[in-house]
């Protein structure tokens, strides 16, 4: 698959199969997320690779997270009660992925947190899922119960930064519109 091909492709999944996914299939995505750009090269991120019983933790932890998030949601989507119940649901069962990914940021060499590098990679790893023939979303709305899901993973000096489910889609969402004007160029001729 050509790289243009995966990203004009590729969606955010929010619906799985309960198919489970071969190891050797997301070390091969986990590969592509560490070959990512990183600040001076640190690398400095961690994945948490989750399935089984400690998923079912997870669940319950990220299900946890949802009443930091309703009243954003509210307040976001206030004629759309459906929306804010869909996430409560969503939470609870991350759309009955069989895995999901946690991707944590380690530090910058100014000891700031590294969100973007991580940002980086994730991406790198959505991108392969896809050209793997599995779906996955970026979901950072669990994010708020951290300290109970890094109880869960063993992971104490990180930042989590977004929680990726992934697994085979049981859904084929189309392509939303892009947004005009979203680039500005400066010194290019007309």
């Amino acid at each position: 698959m050509e790289p243009m091909d995966a990203i004009h492709g590729r969606r955010s999944i929010r619906r799985f199969k309960p198919d489970p996914v071969p190891r050797a299939v997301l070390e091969e995505v986990l590969e592509a997320a560490t070959w990512a750009p990183s600040s001076m090269n640190r690398q400095d991120w961690r994945f948490v690779v989750v399935t089984g019983q400690p998923l079912k933790e997870l669940l319950s932890a990220f299900e946890g997270a949802f009443e930091w998030l309703k009243p954003i949601l509210e307040k976001q989507f206030p004629d759309k009660p459906k929306i804010v119940e869909g996430m409560r649901g969503f939470l609870s069962t991350m759309g009955g992925a069989p895995v999901v990914i946690l991707a944590y940021a380690g530090k910058t060499a100014n000891d700031s947190v590294d969100m973007c590098s991580t940002a980086v990679a994730v991406q790198n790893l959505l991108l392969a899922a896809y050209e793997k023939g599995l779906g996955a979303v970026w979901t950072d709305g669990a994010v708020s119960n951290e300290k109970r899901i890094n109880e869960i993973s063993g992971v104490t000096d990180m930042k989590l930064v977004t929680v990726v489910p992934i697994g085979y889609p049981d859904q084929e969402p189309k392509a939303p519109p892009r947004r005009p004007d979203r680039v500005t160029w400066l010194g290019f001729a007309k």
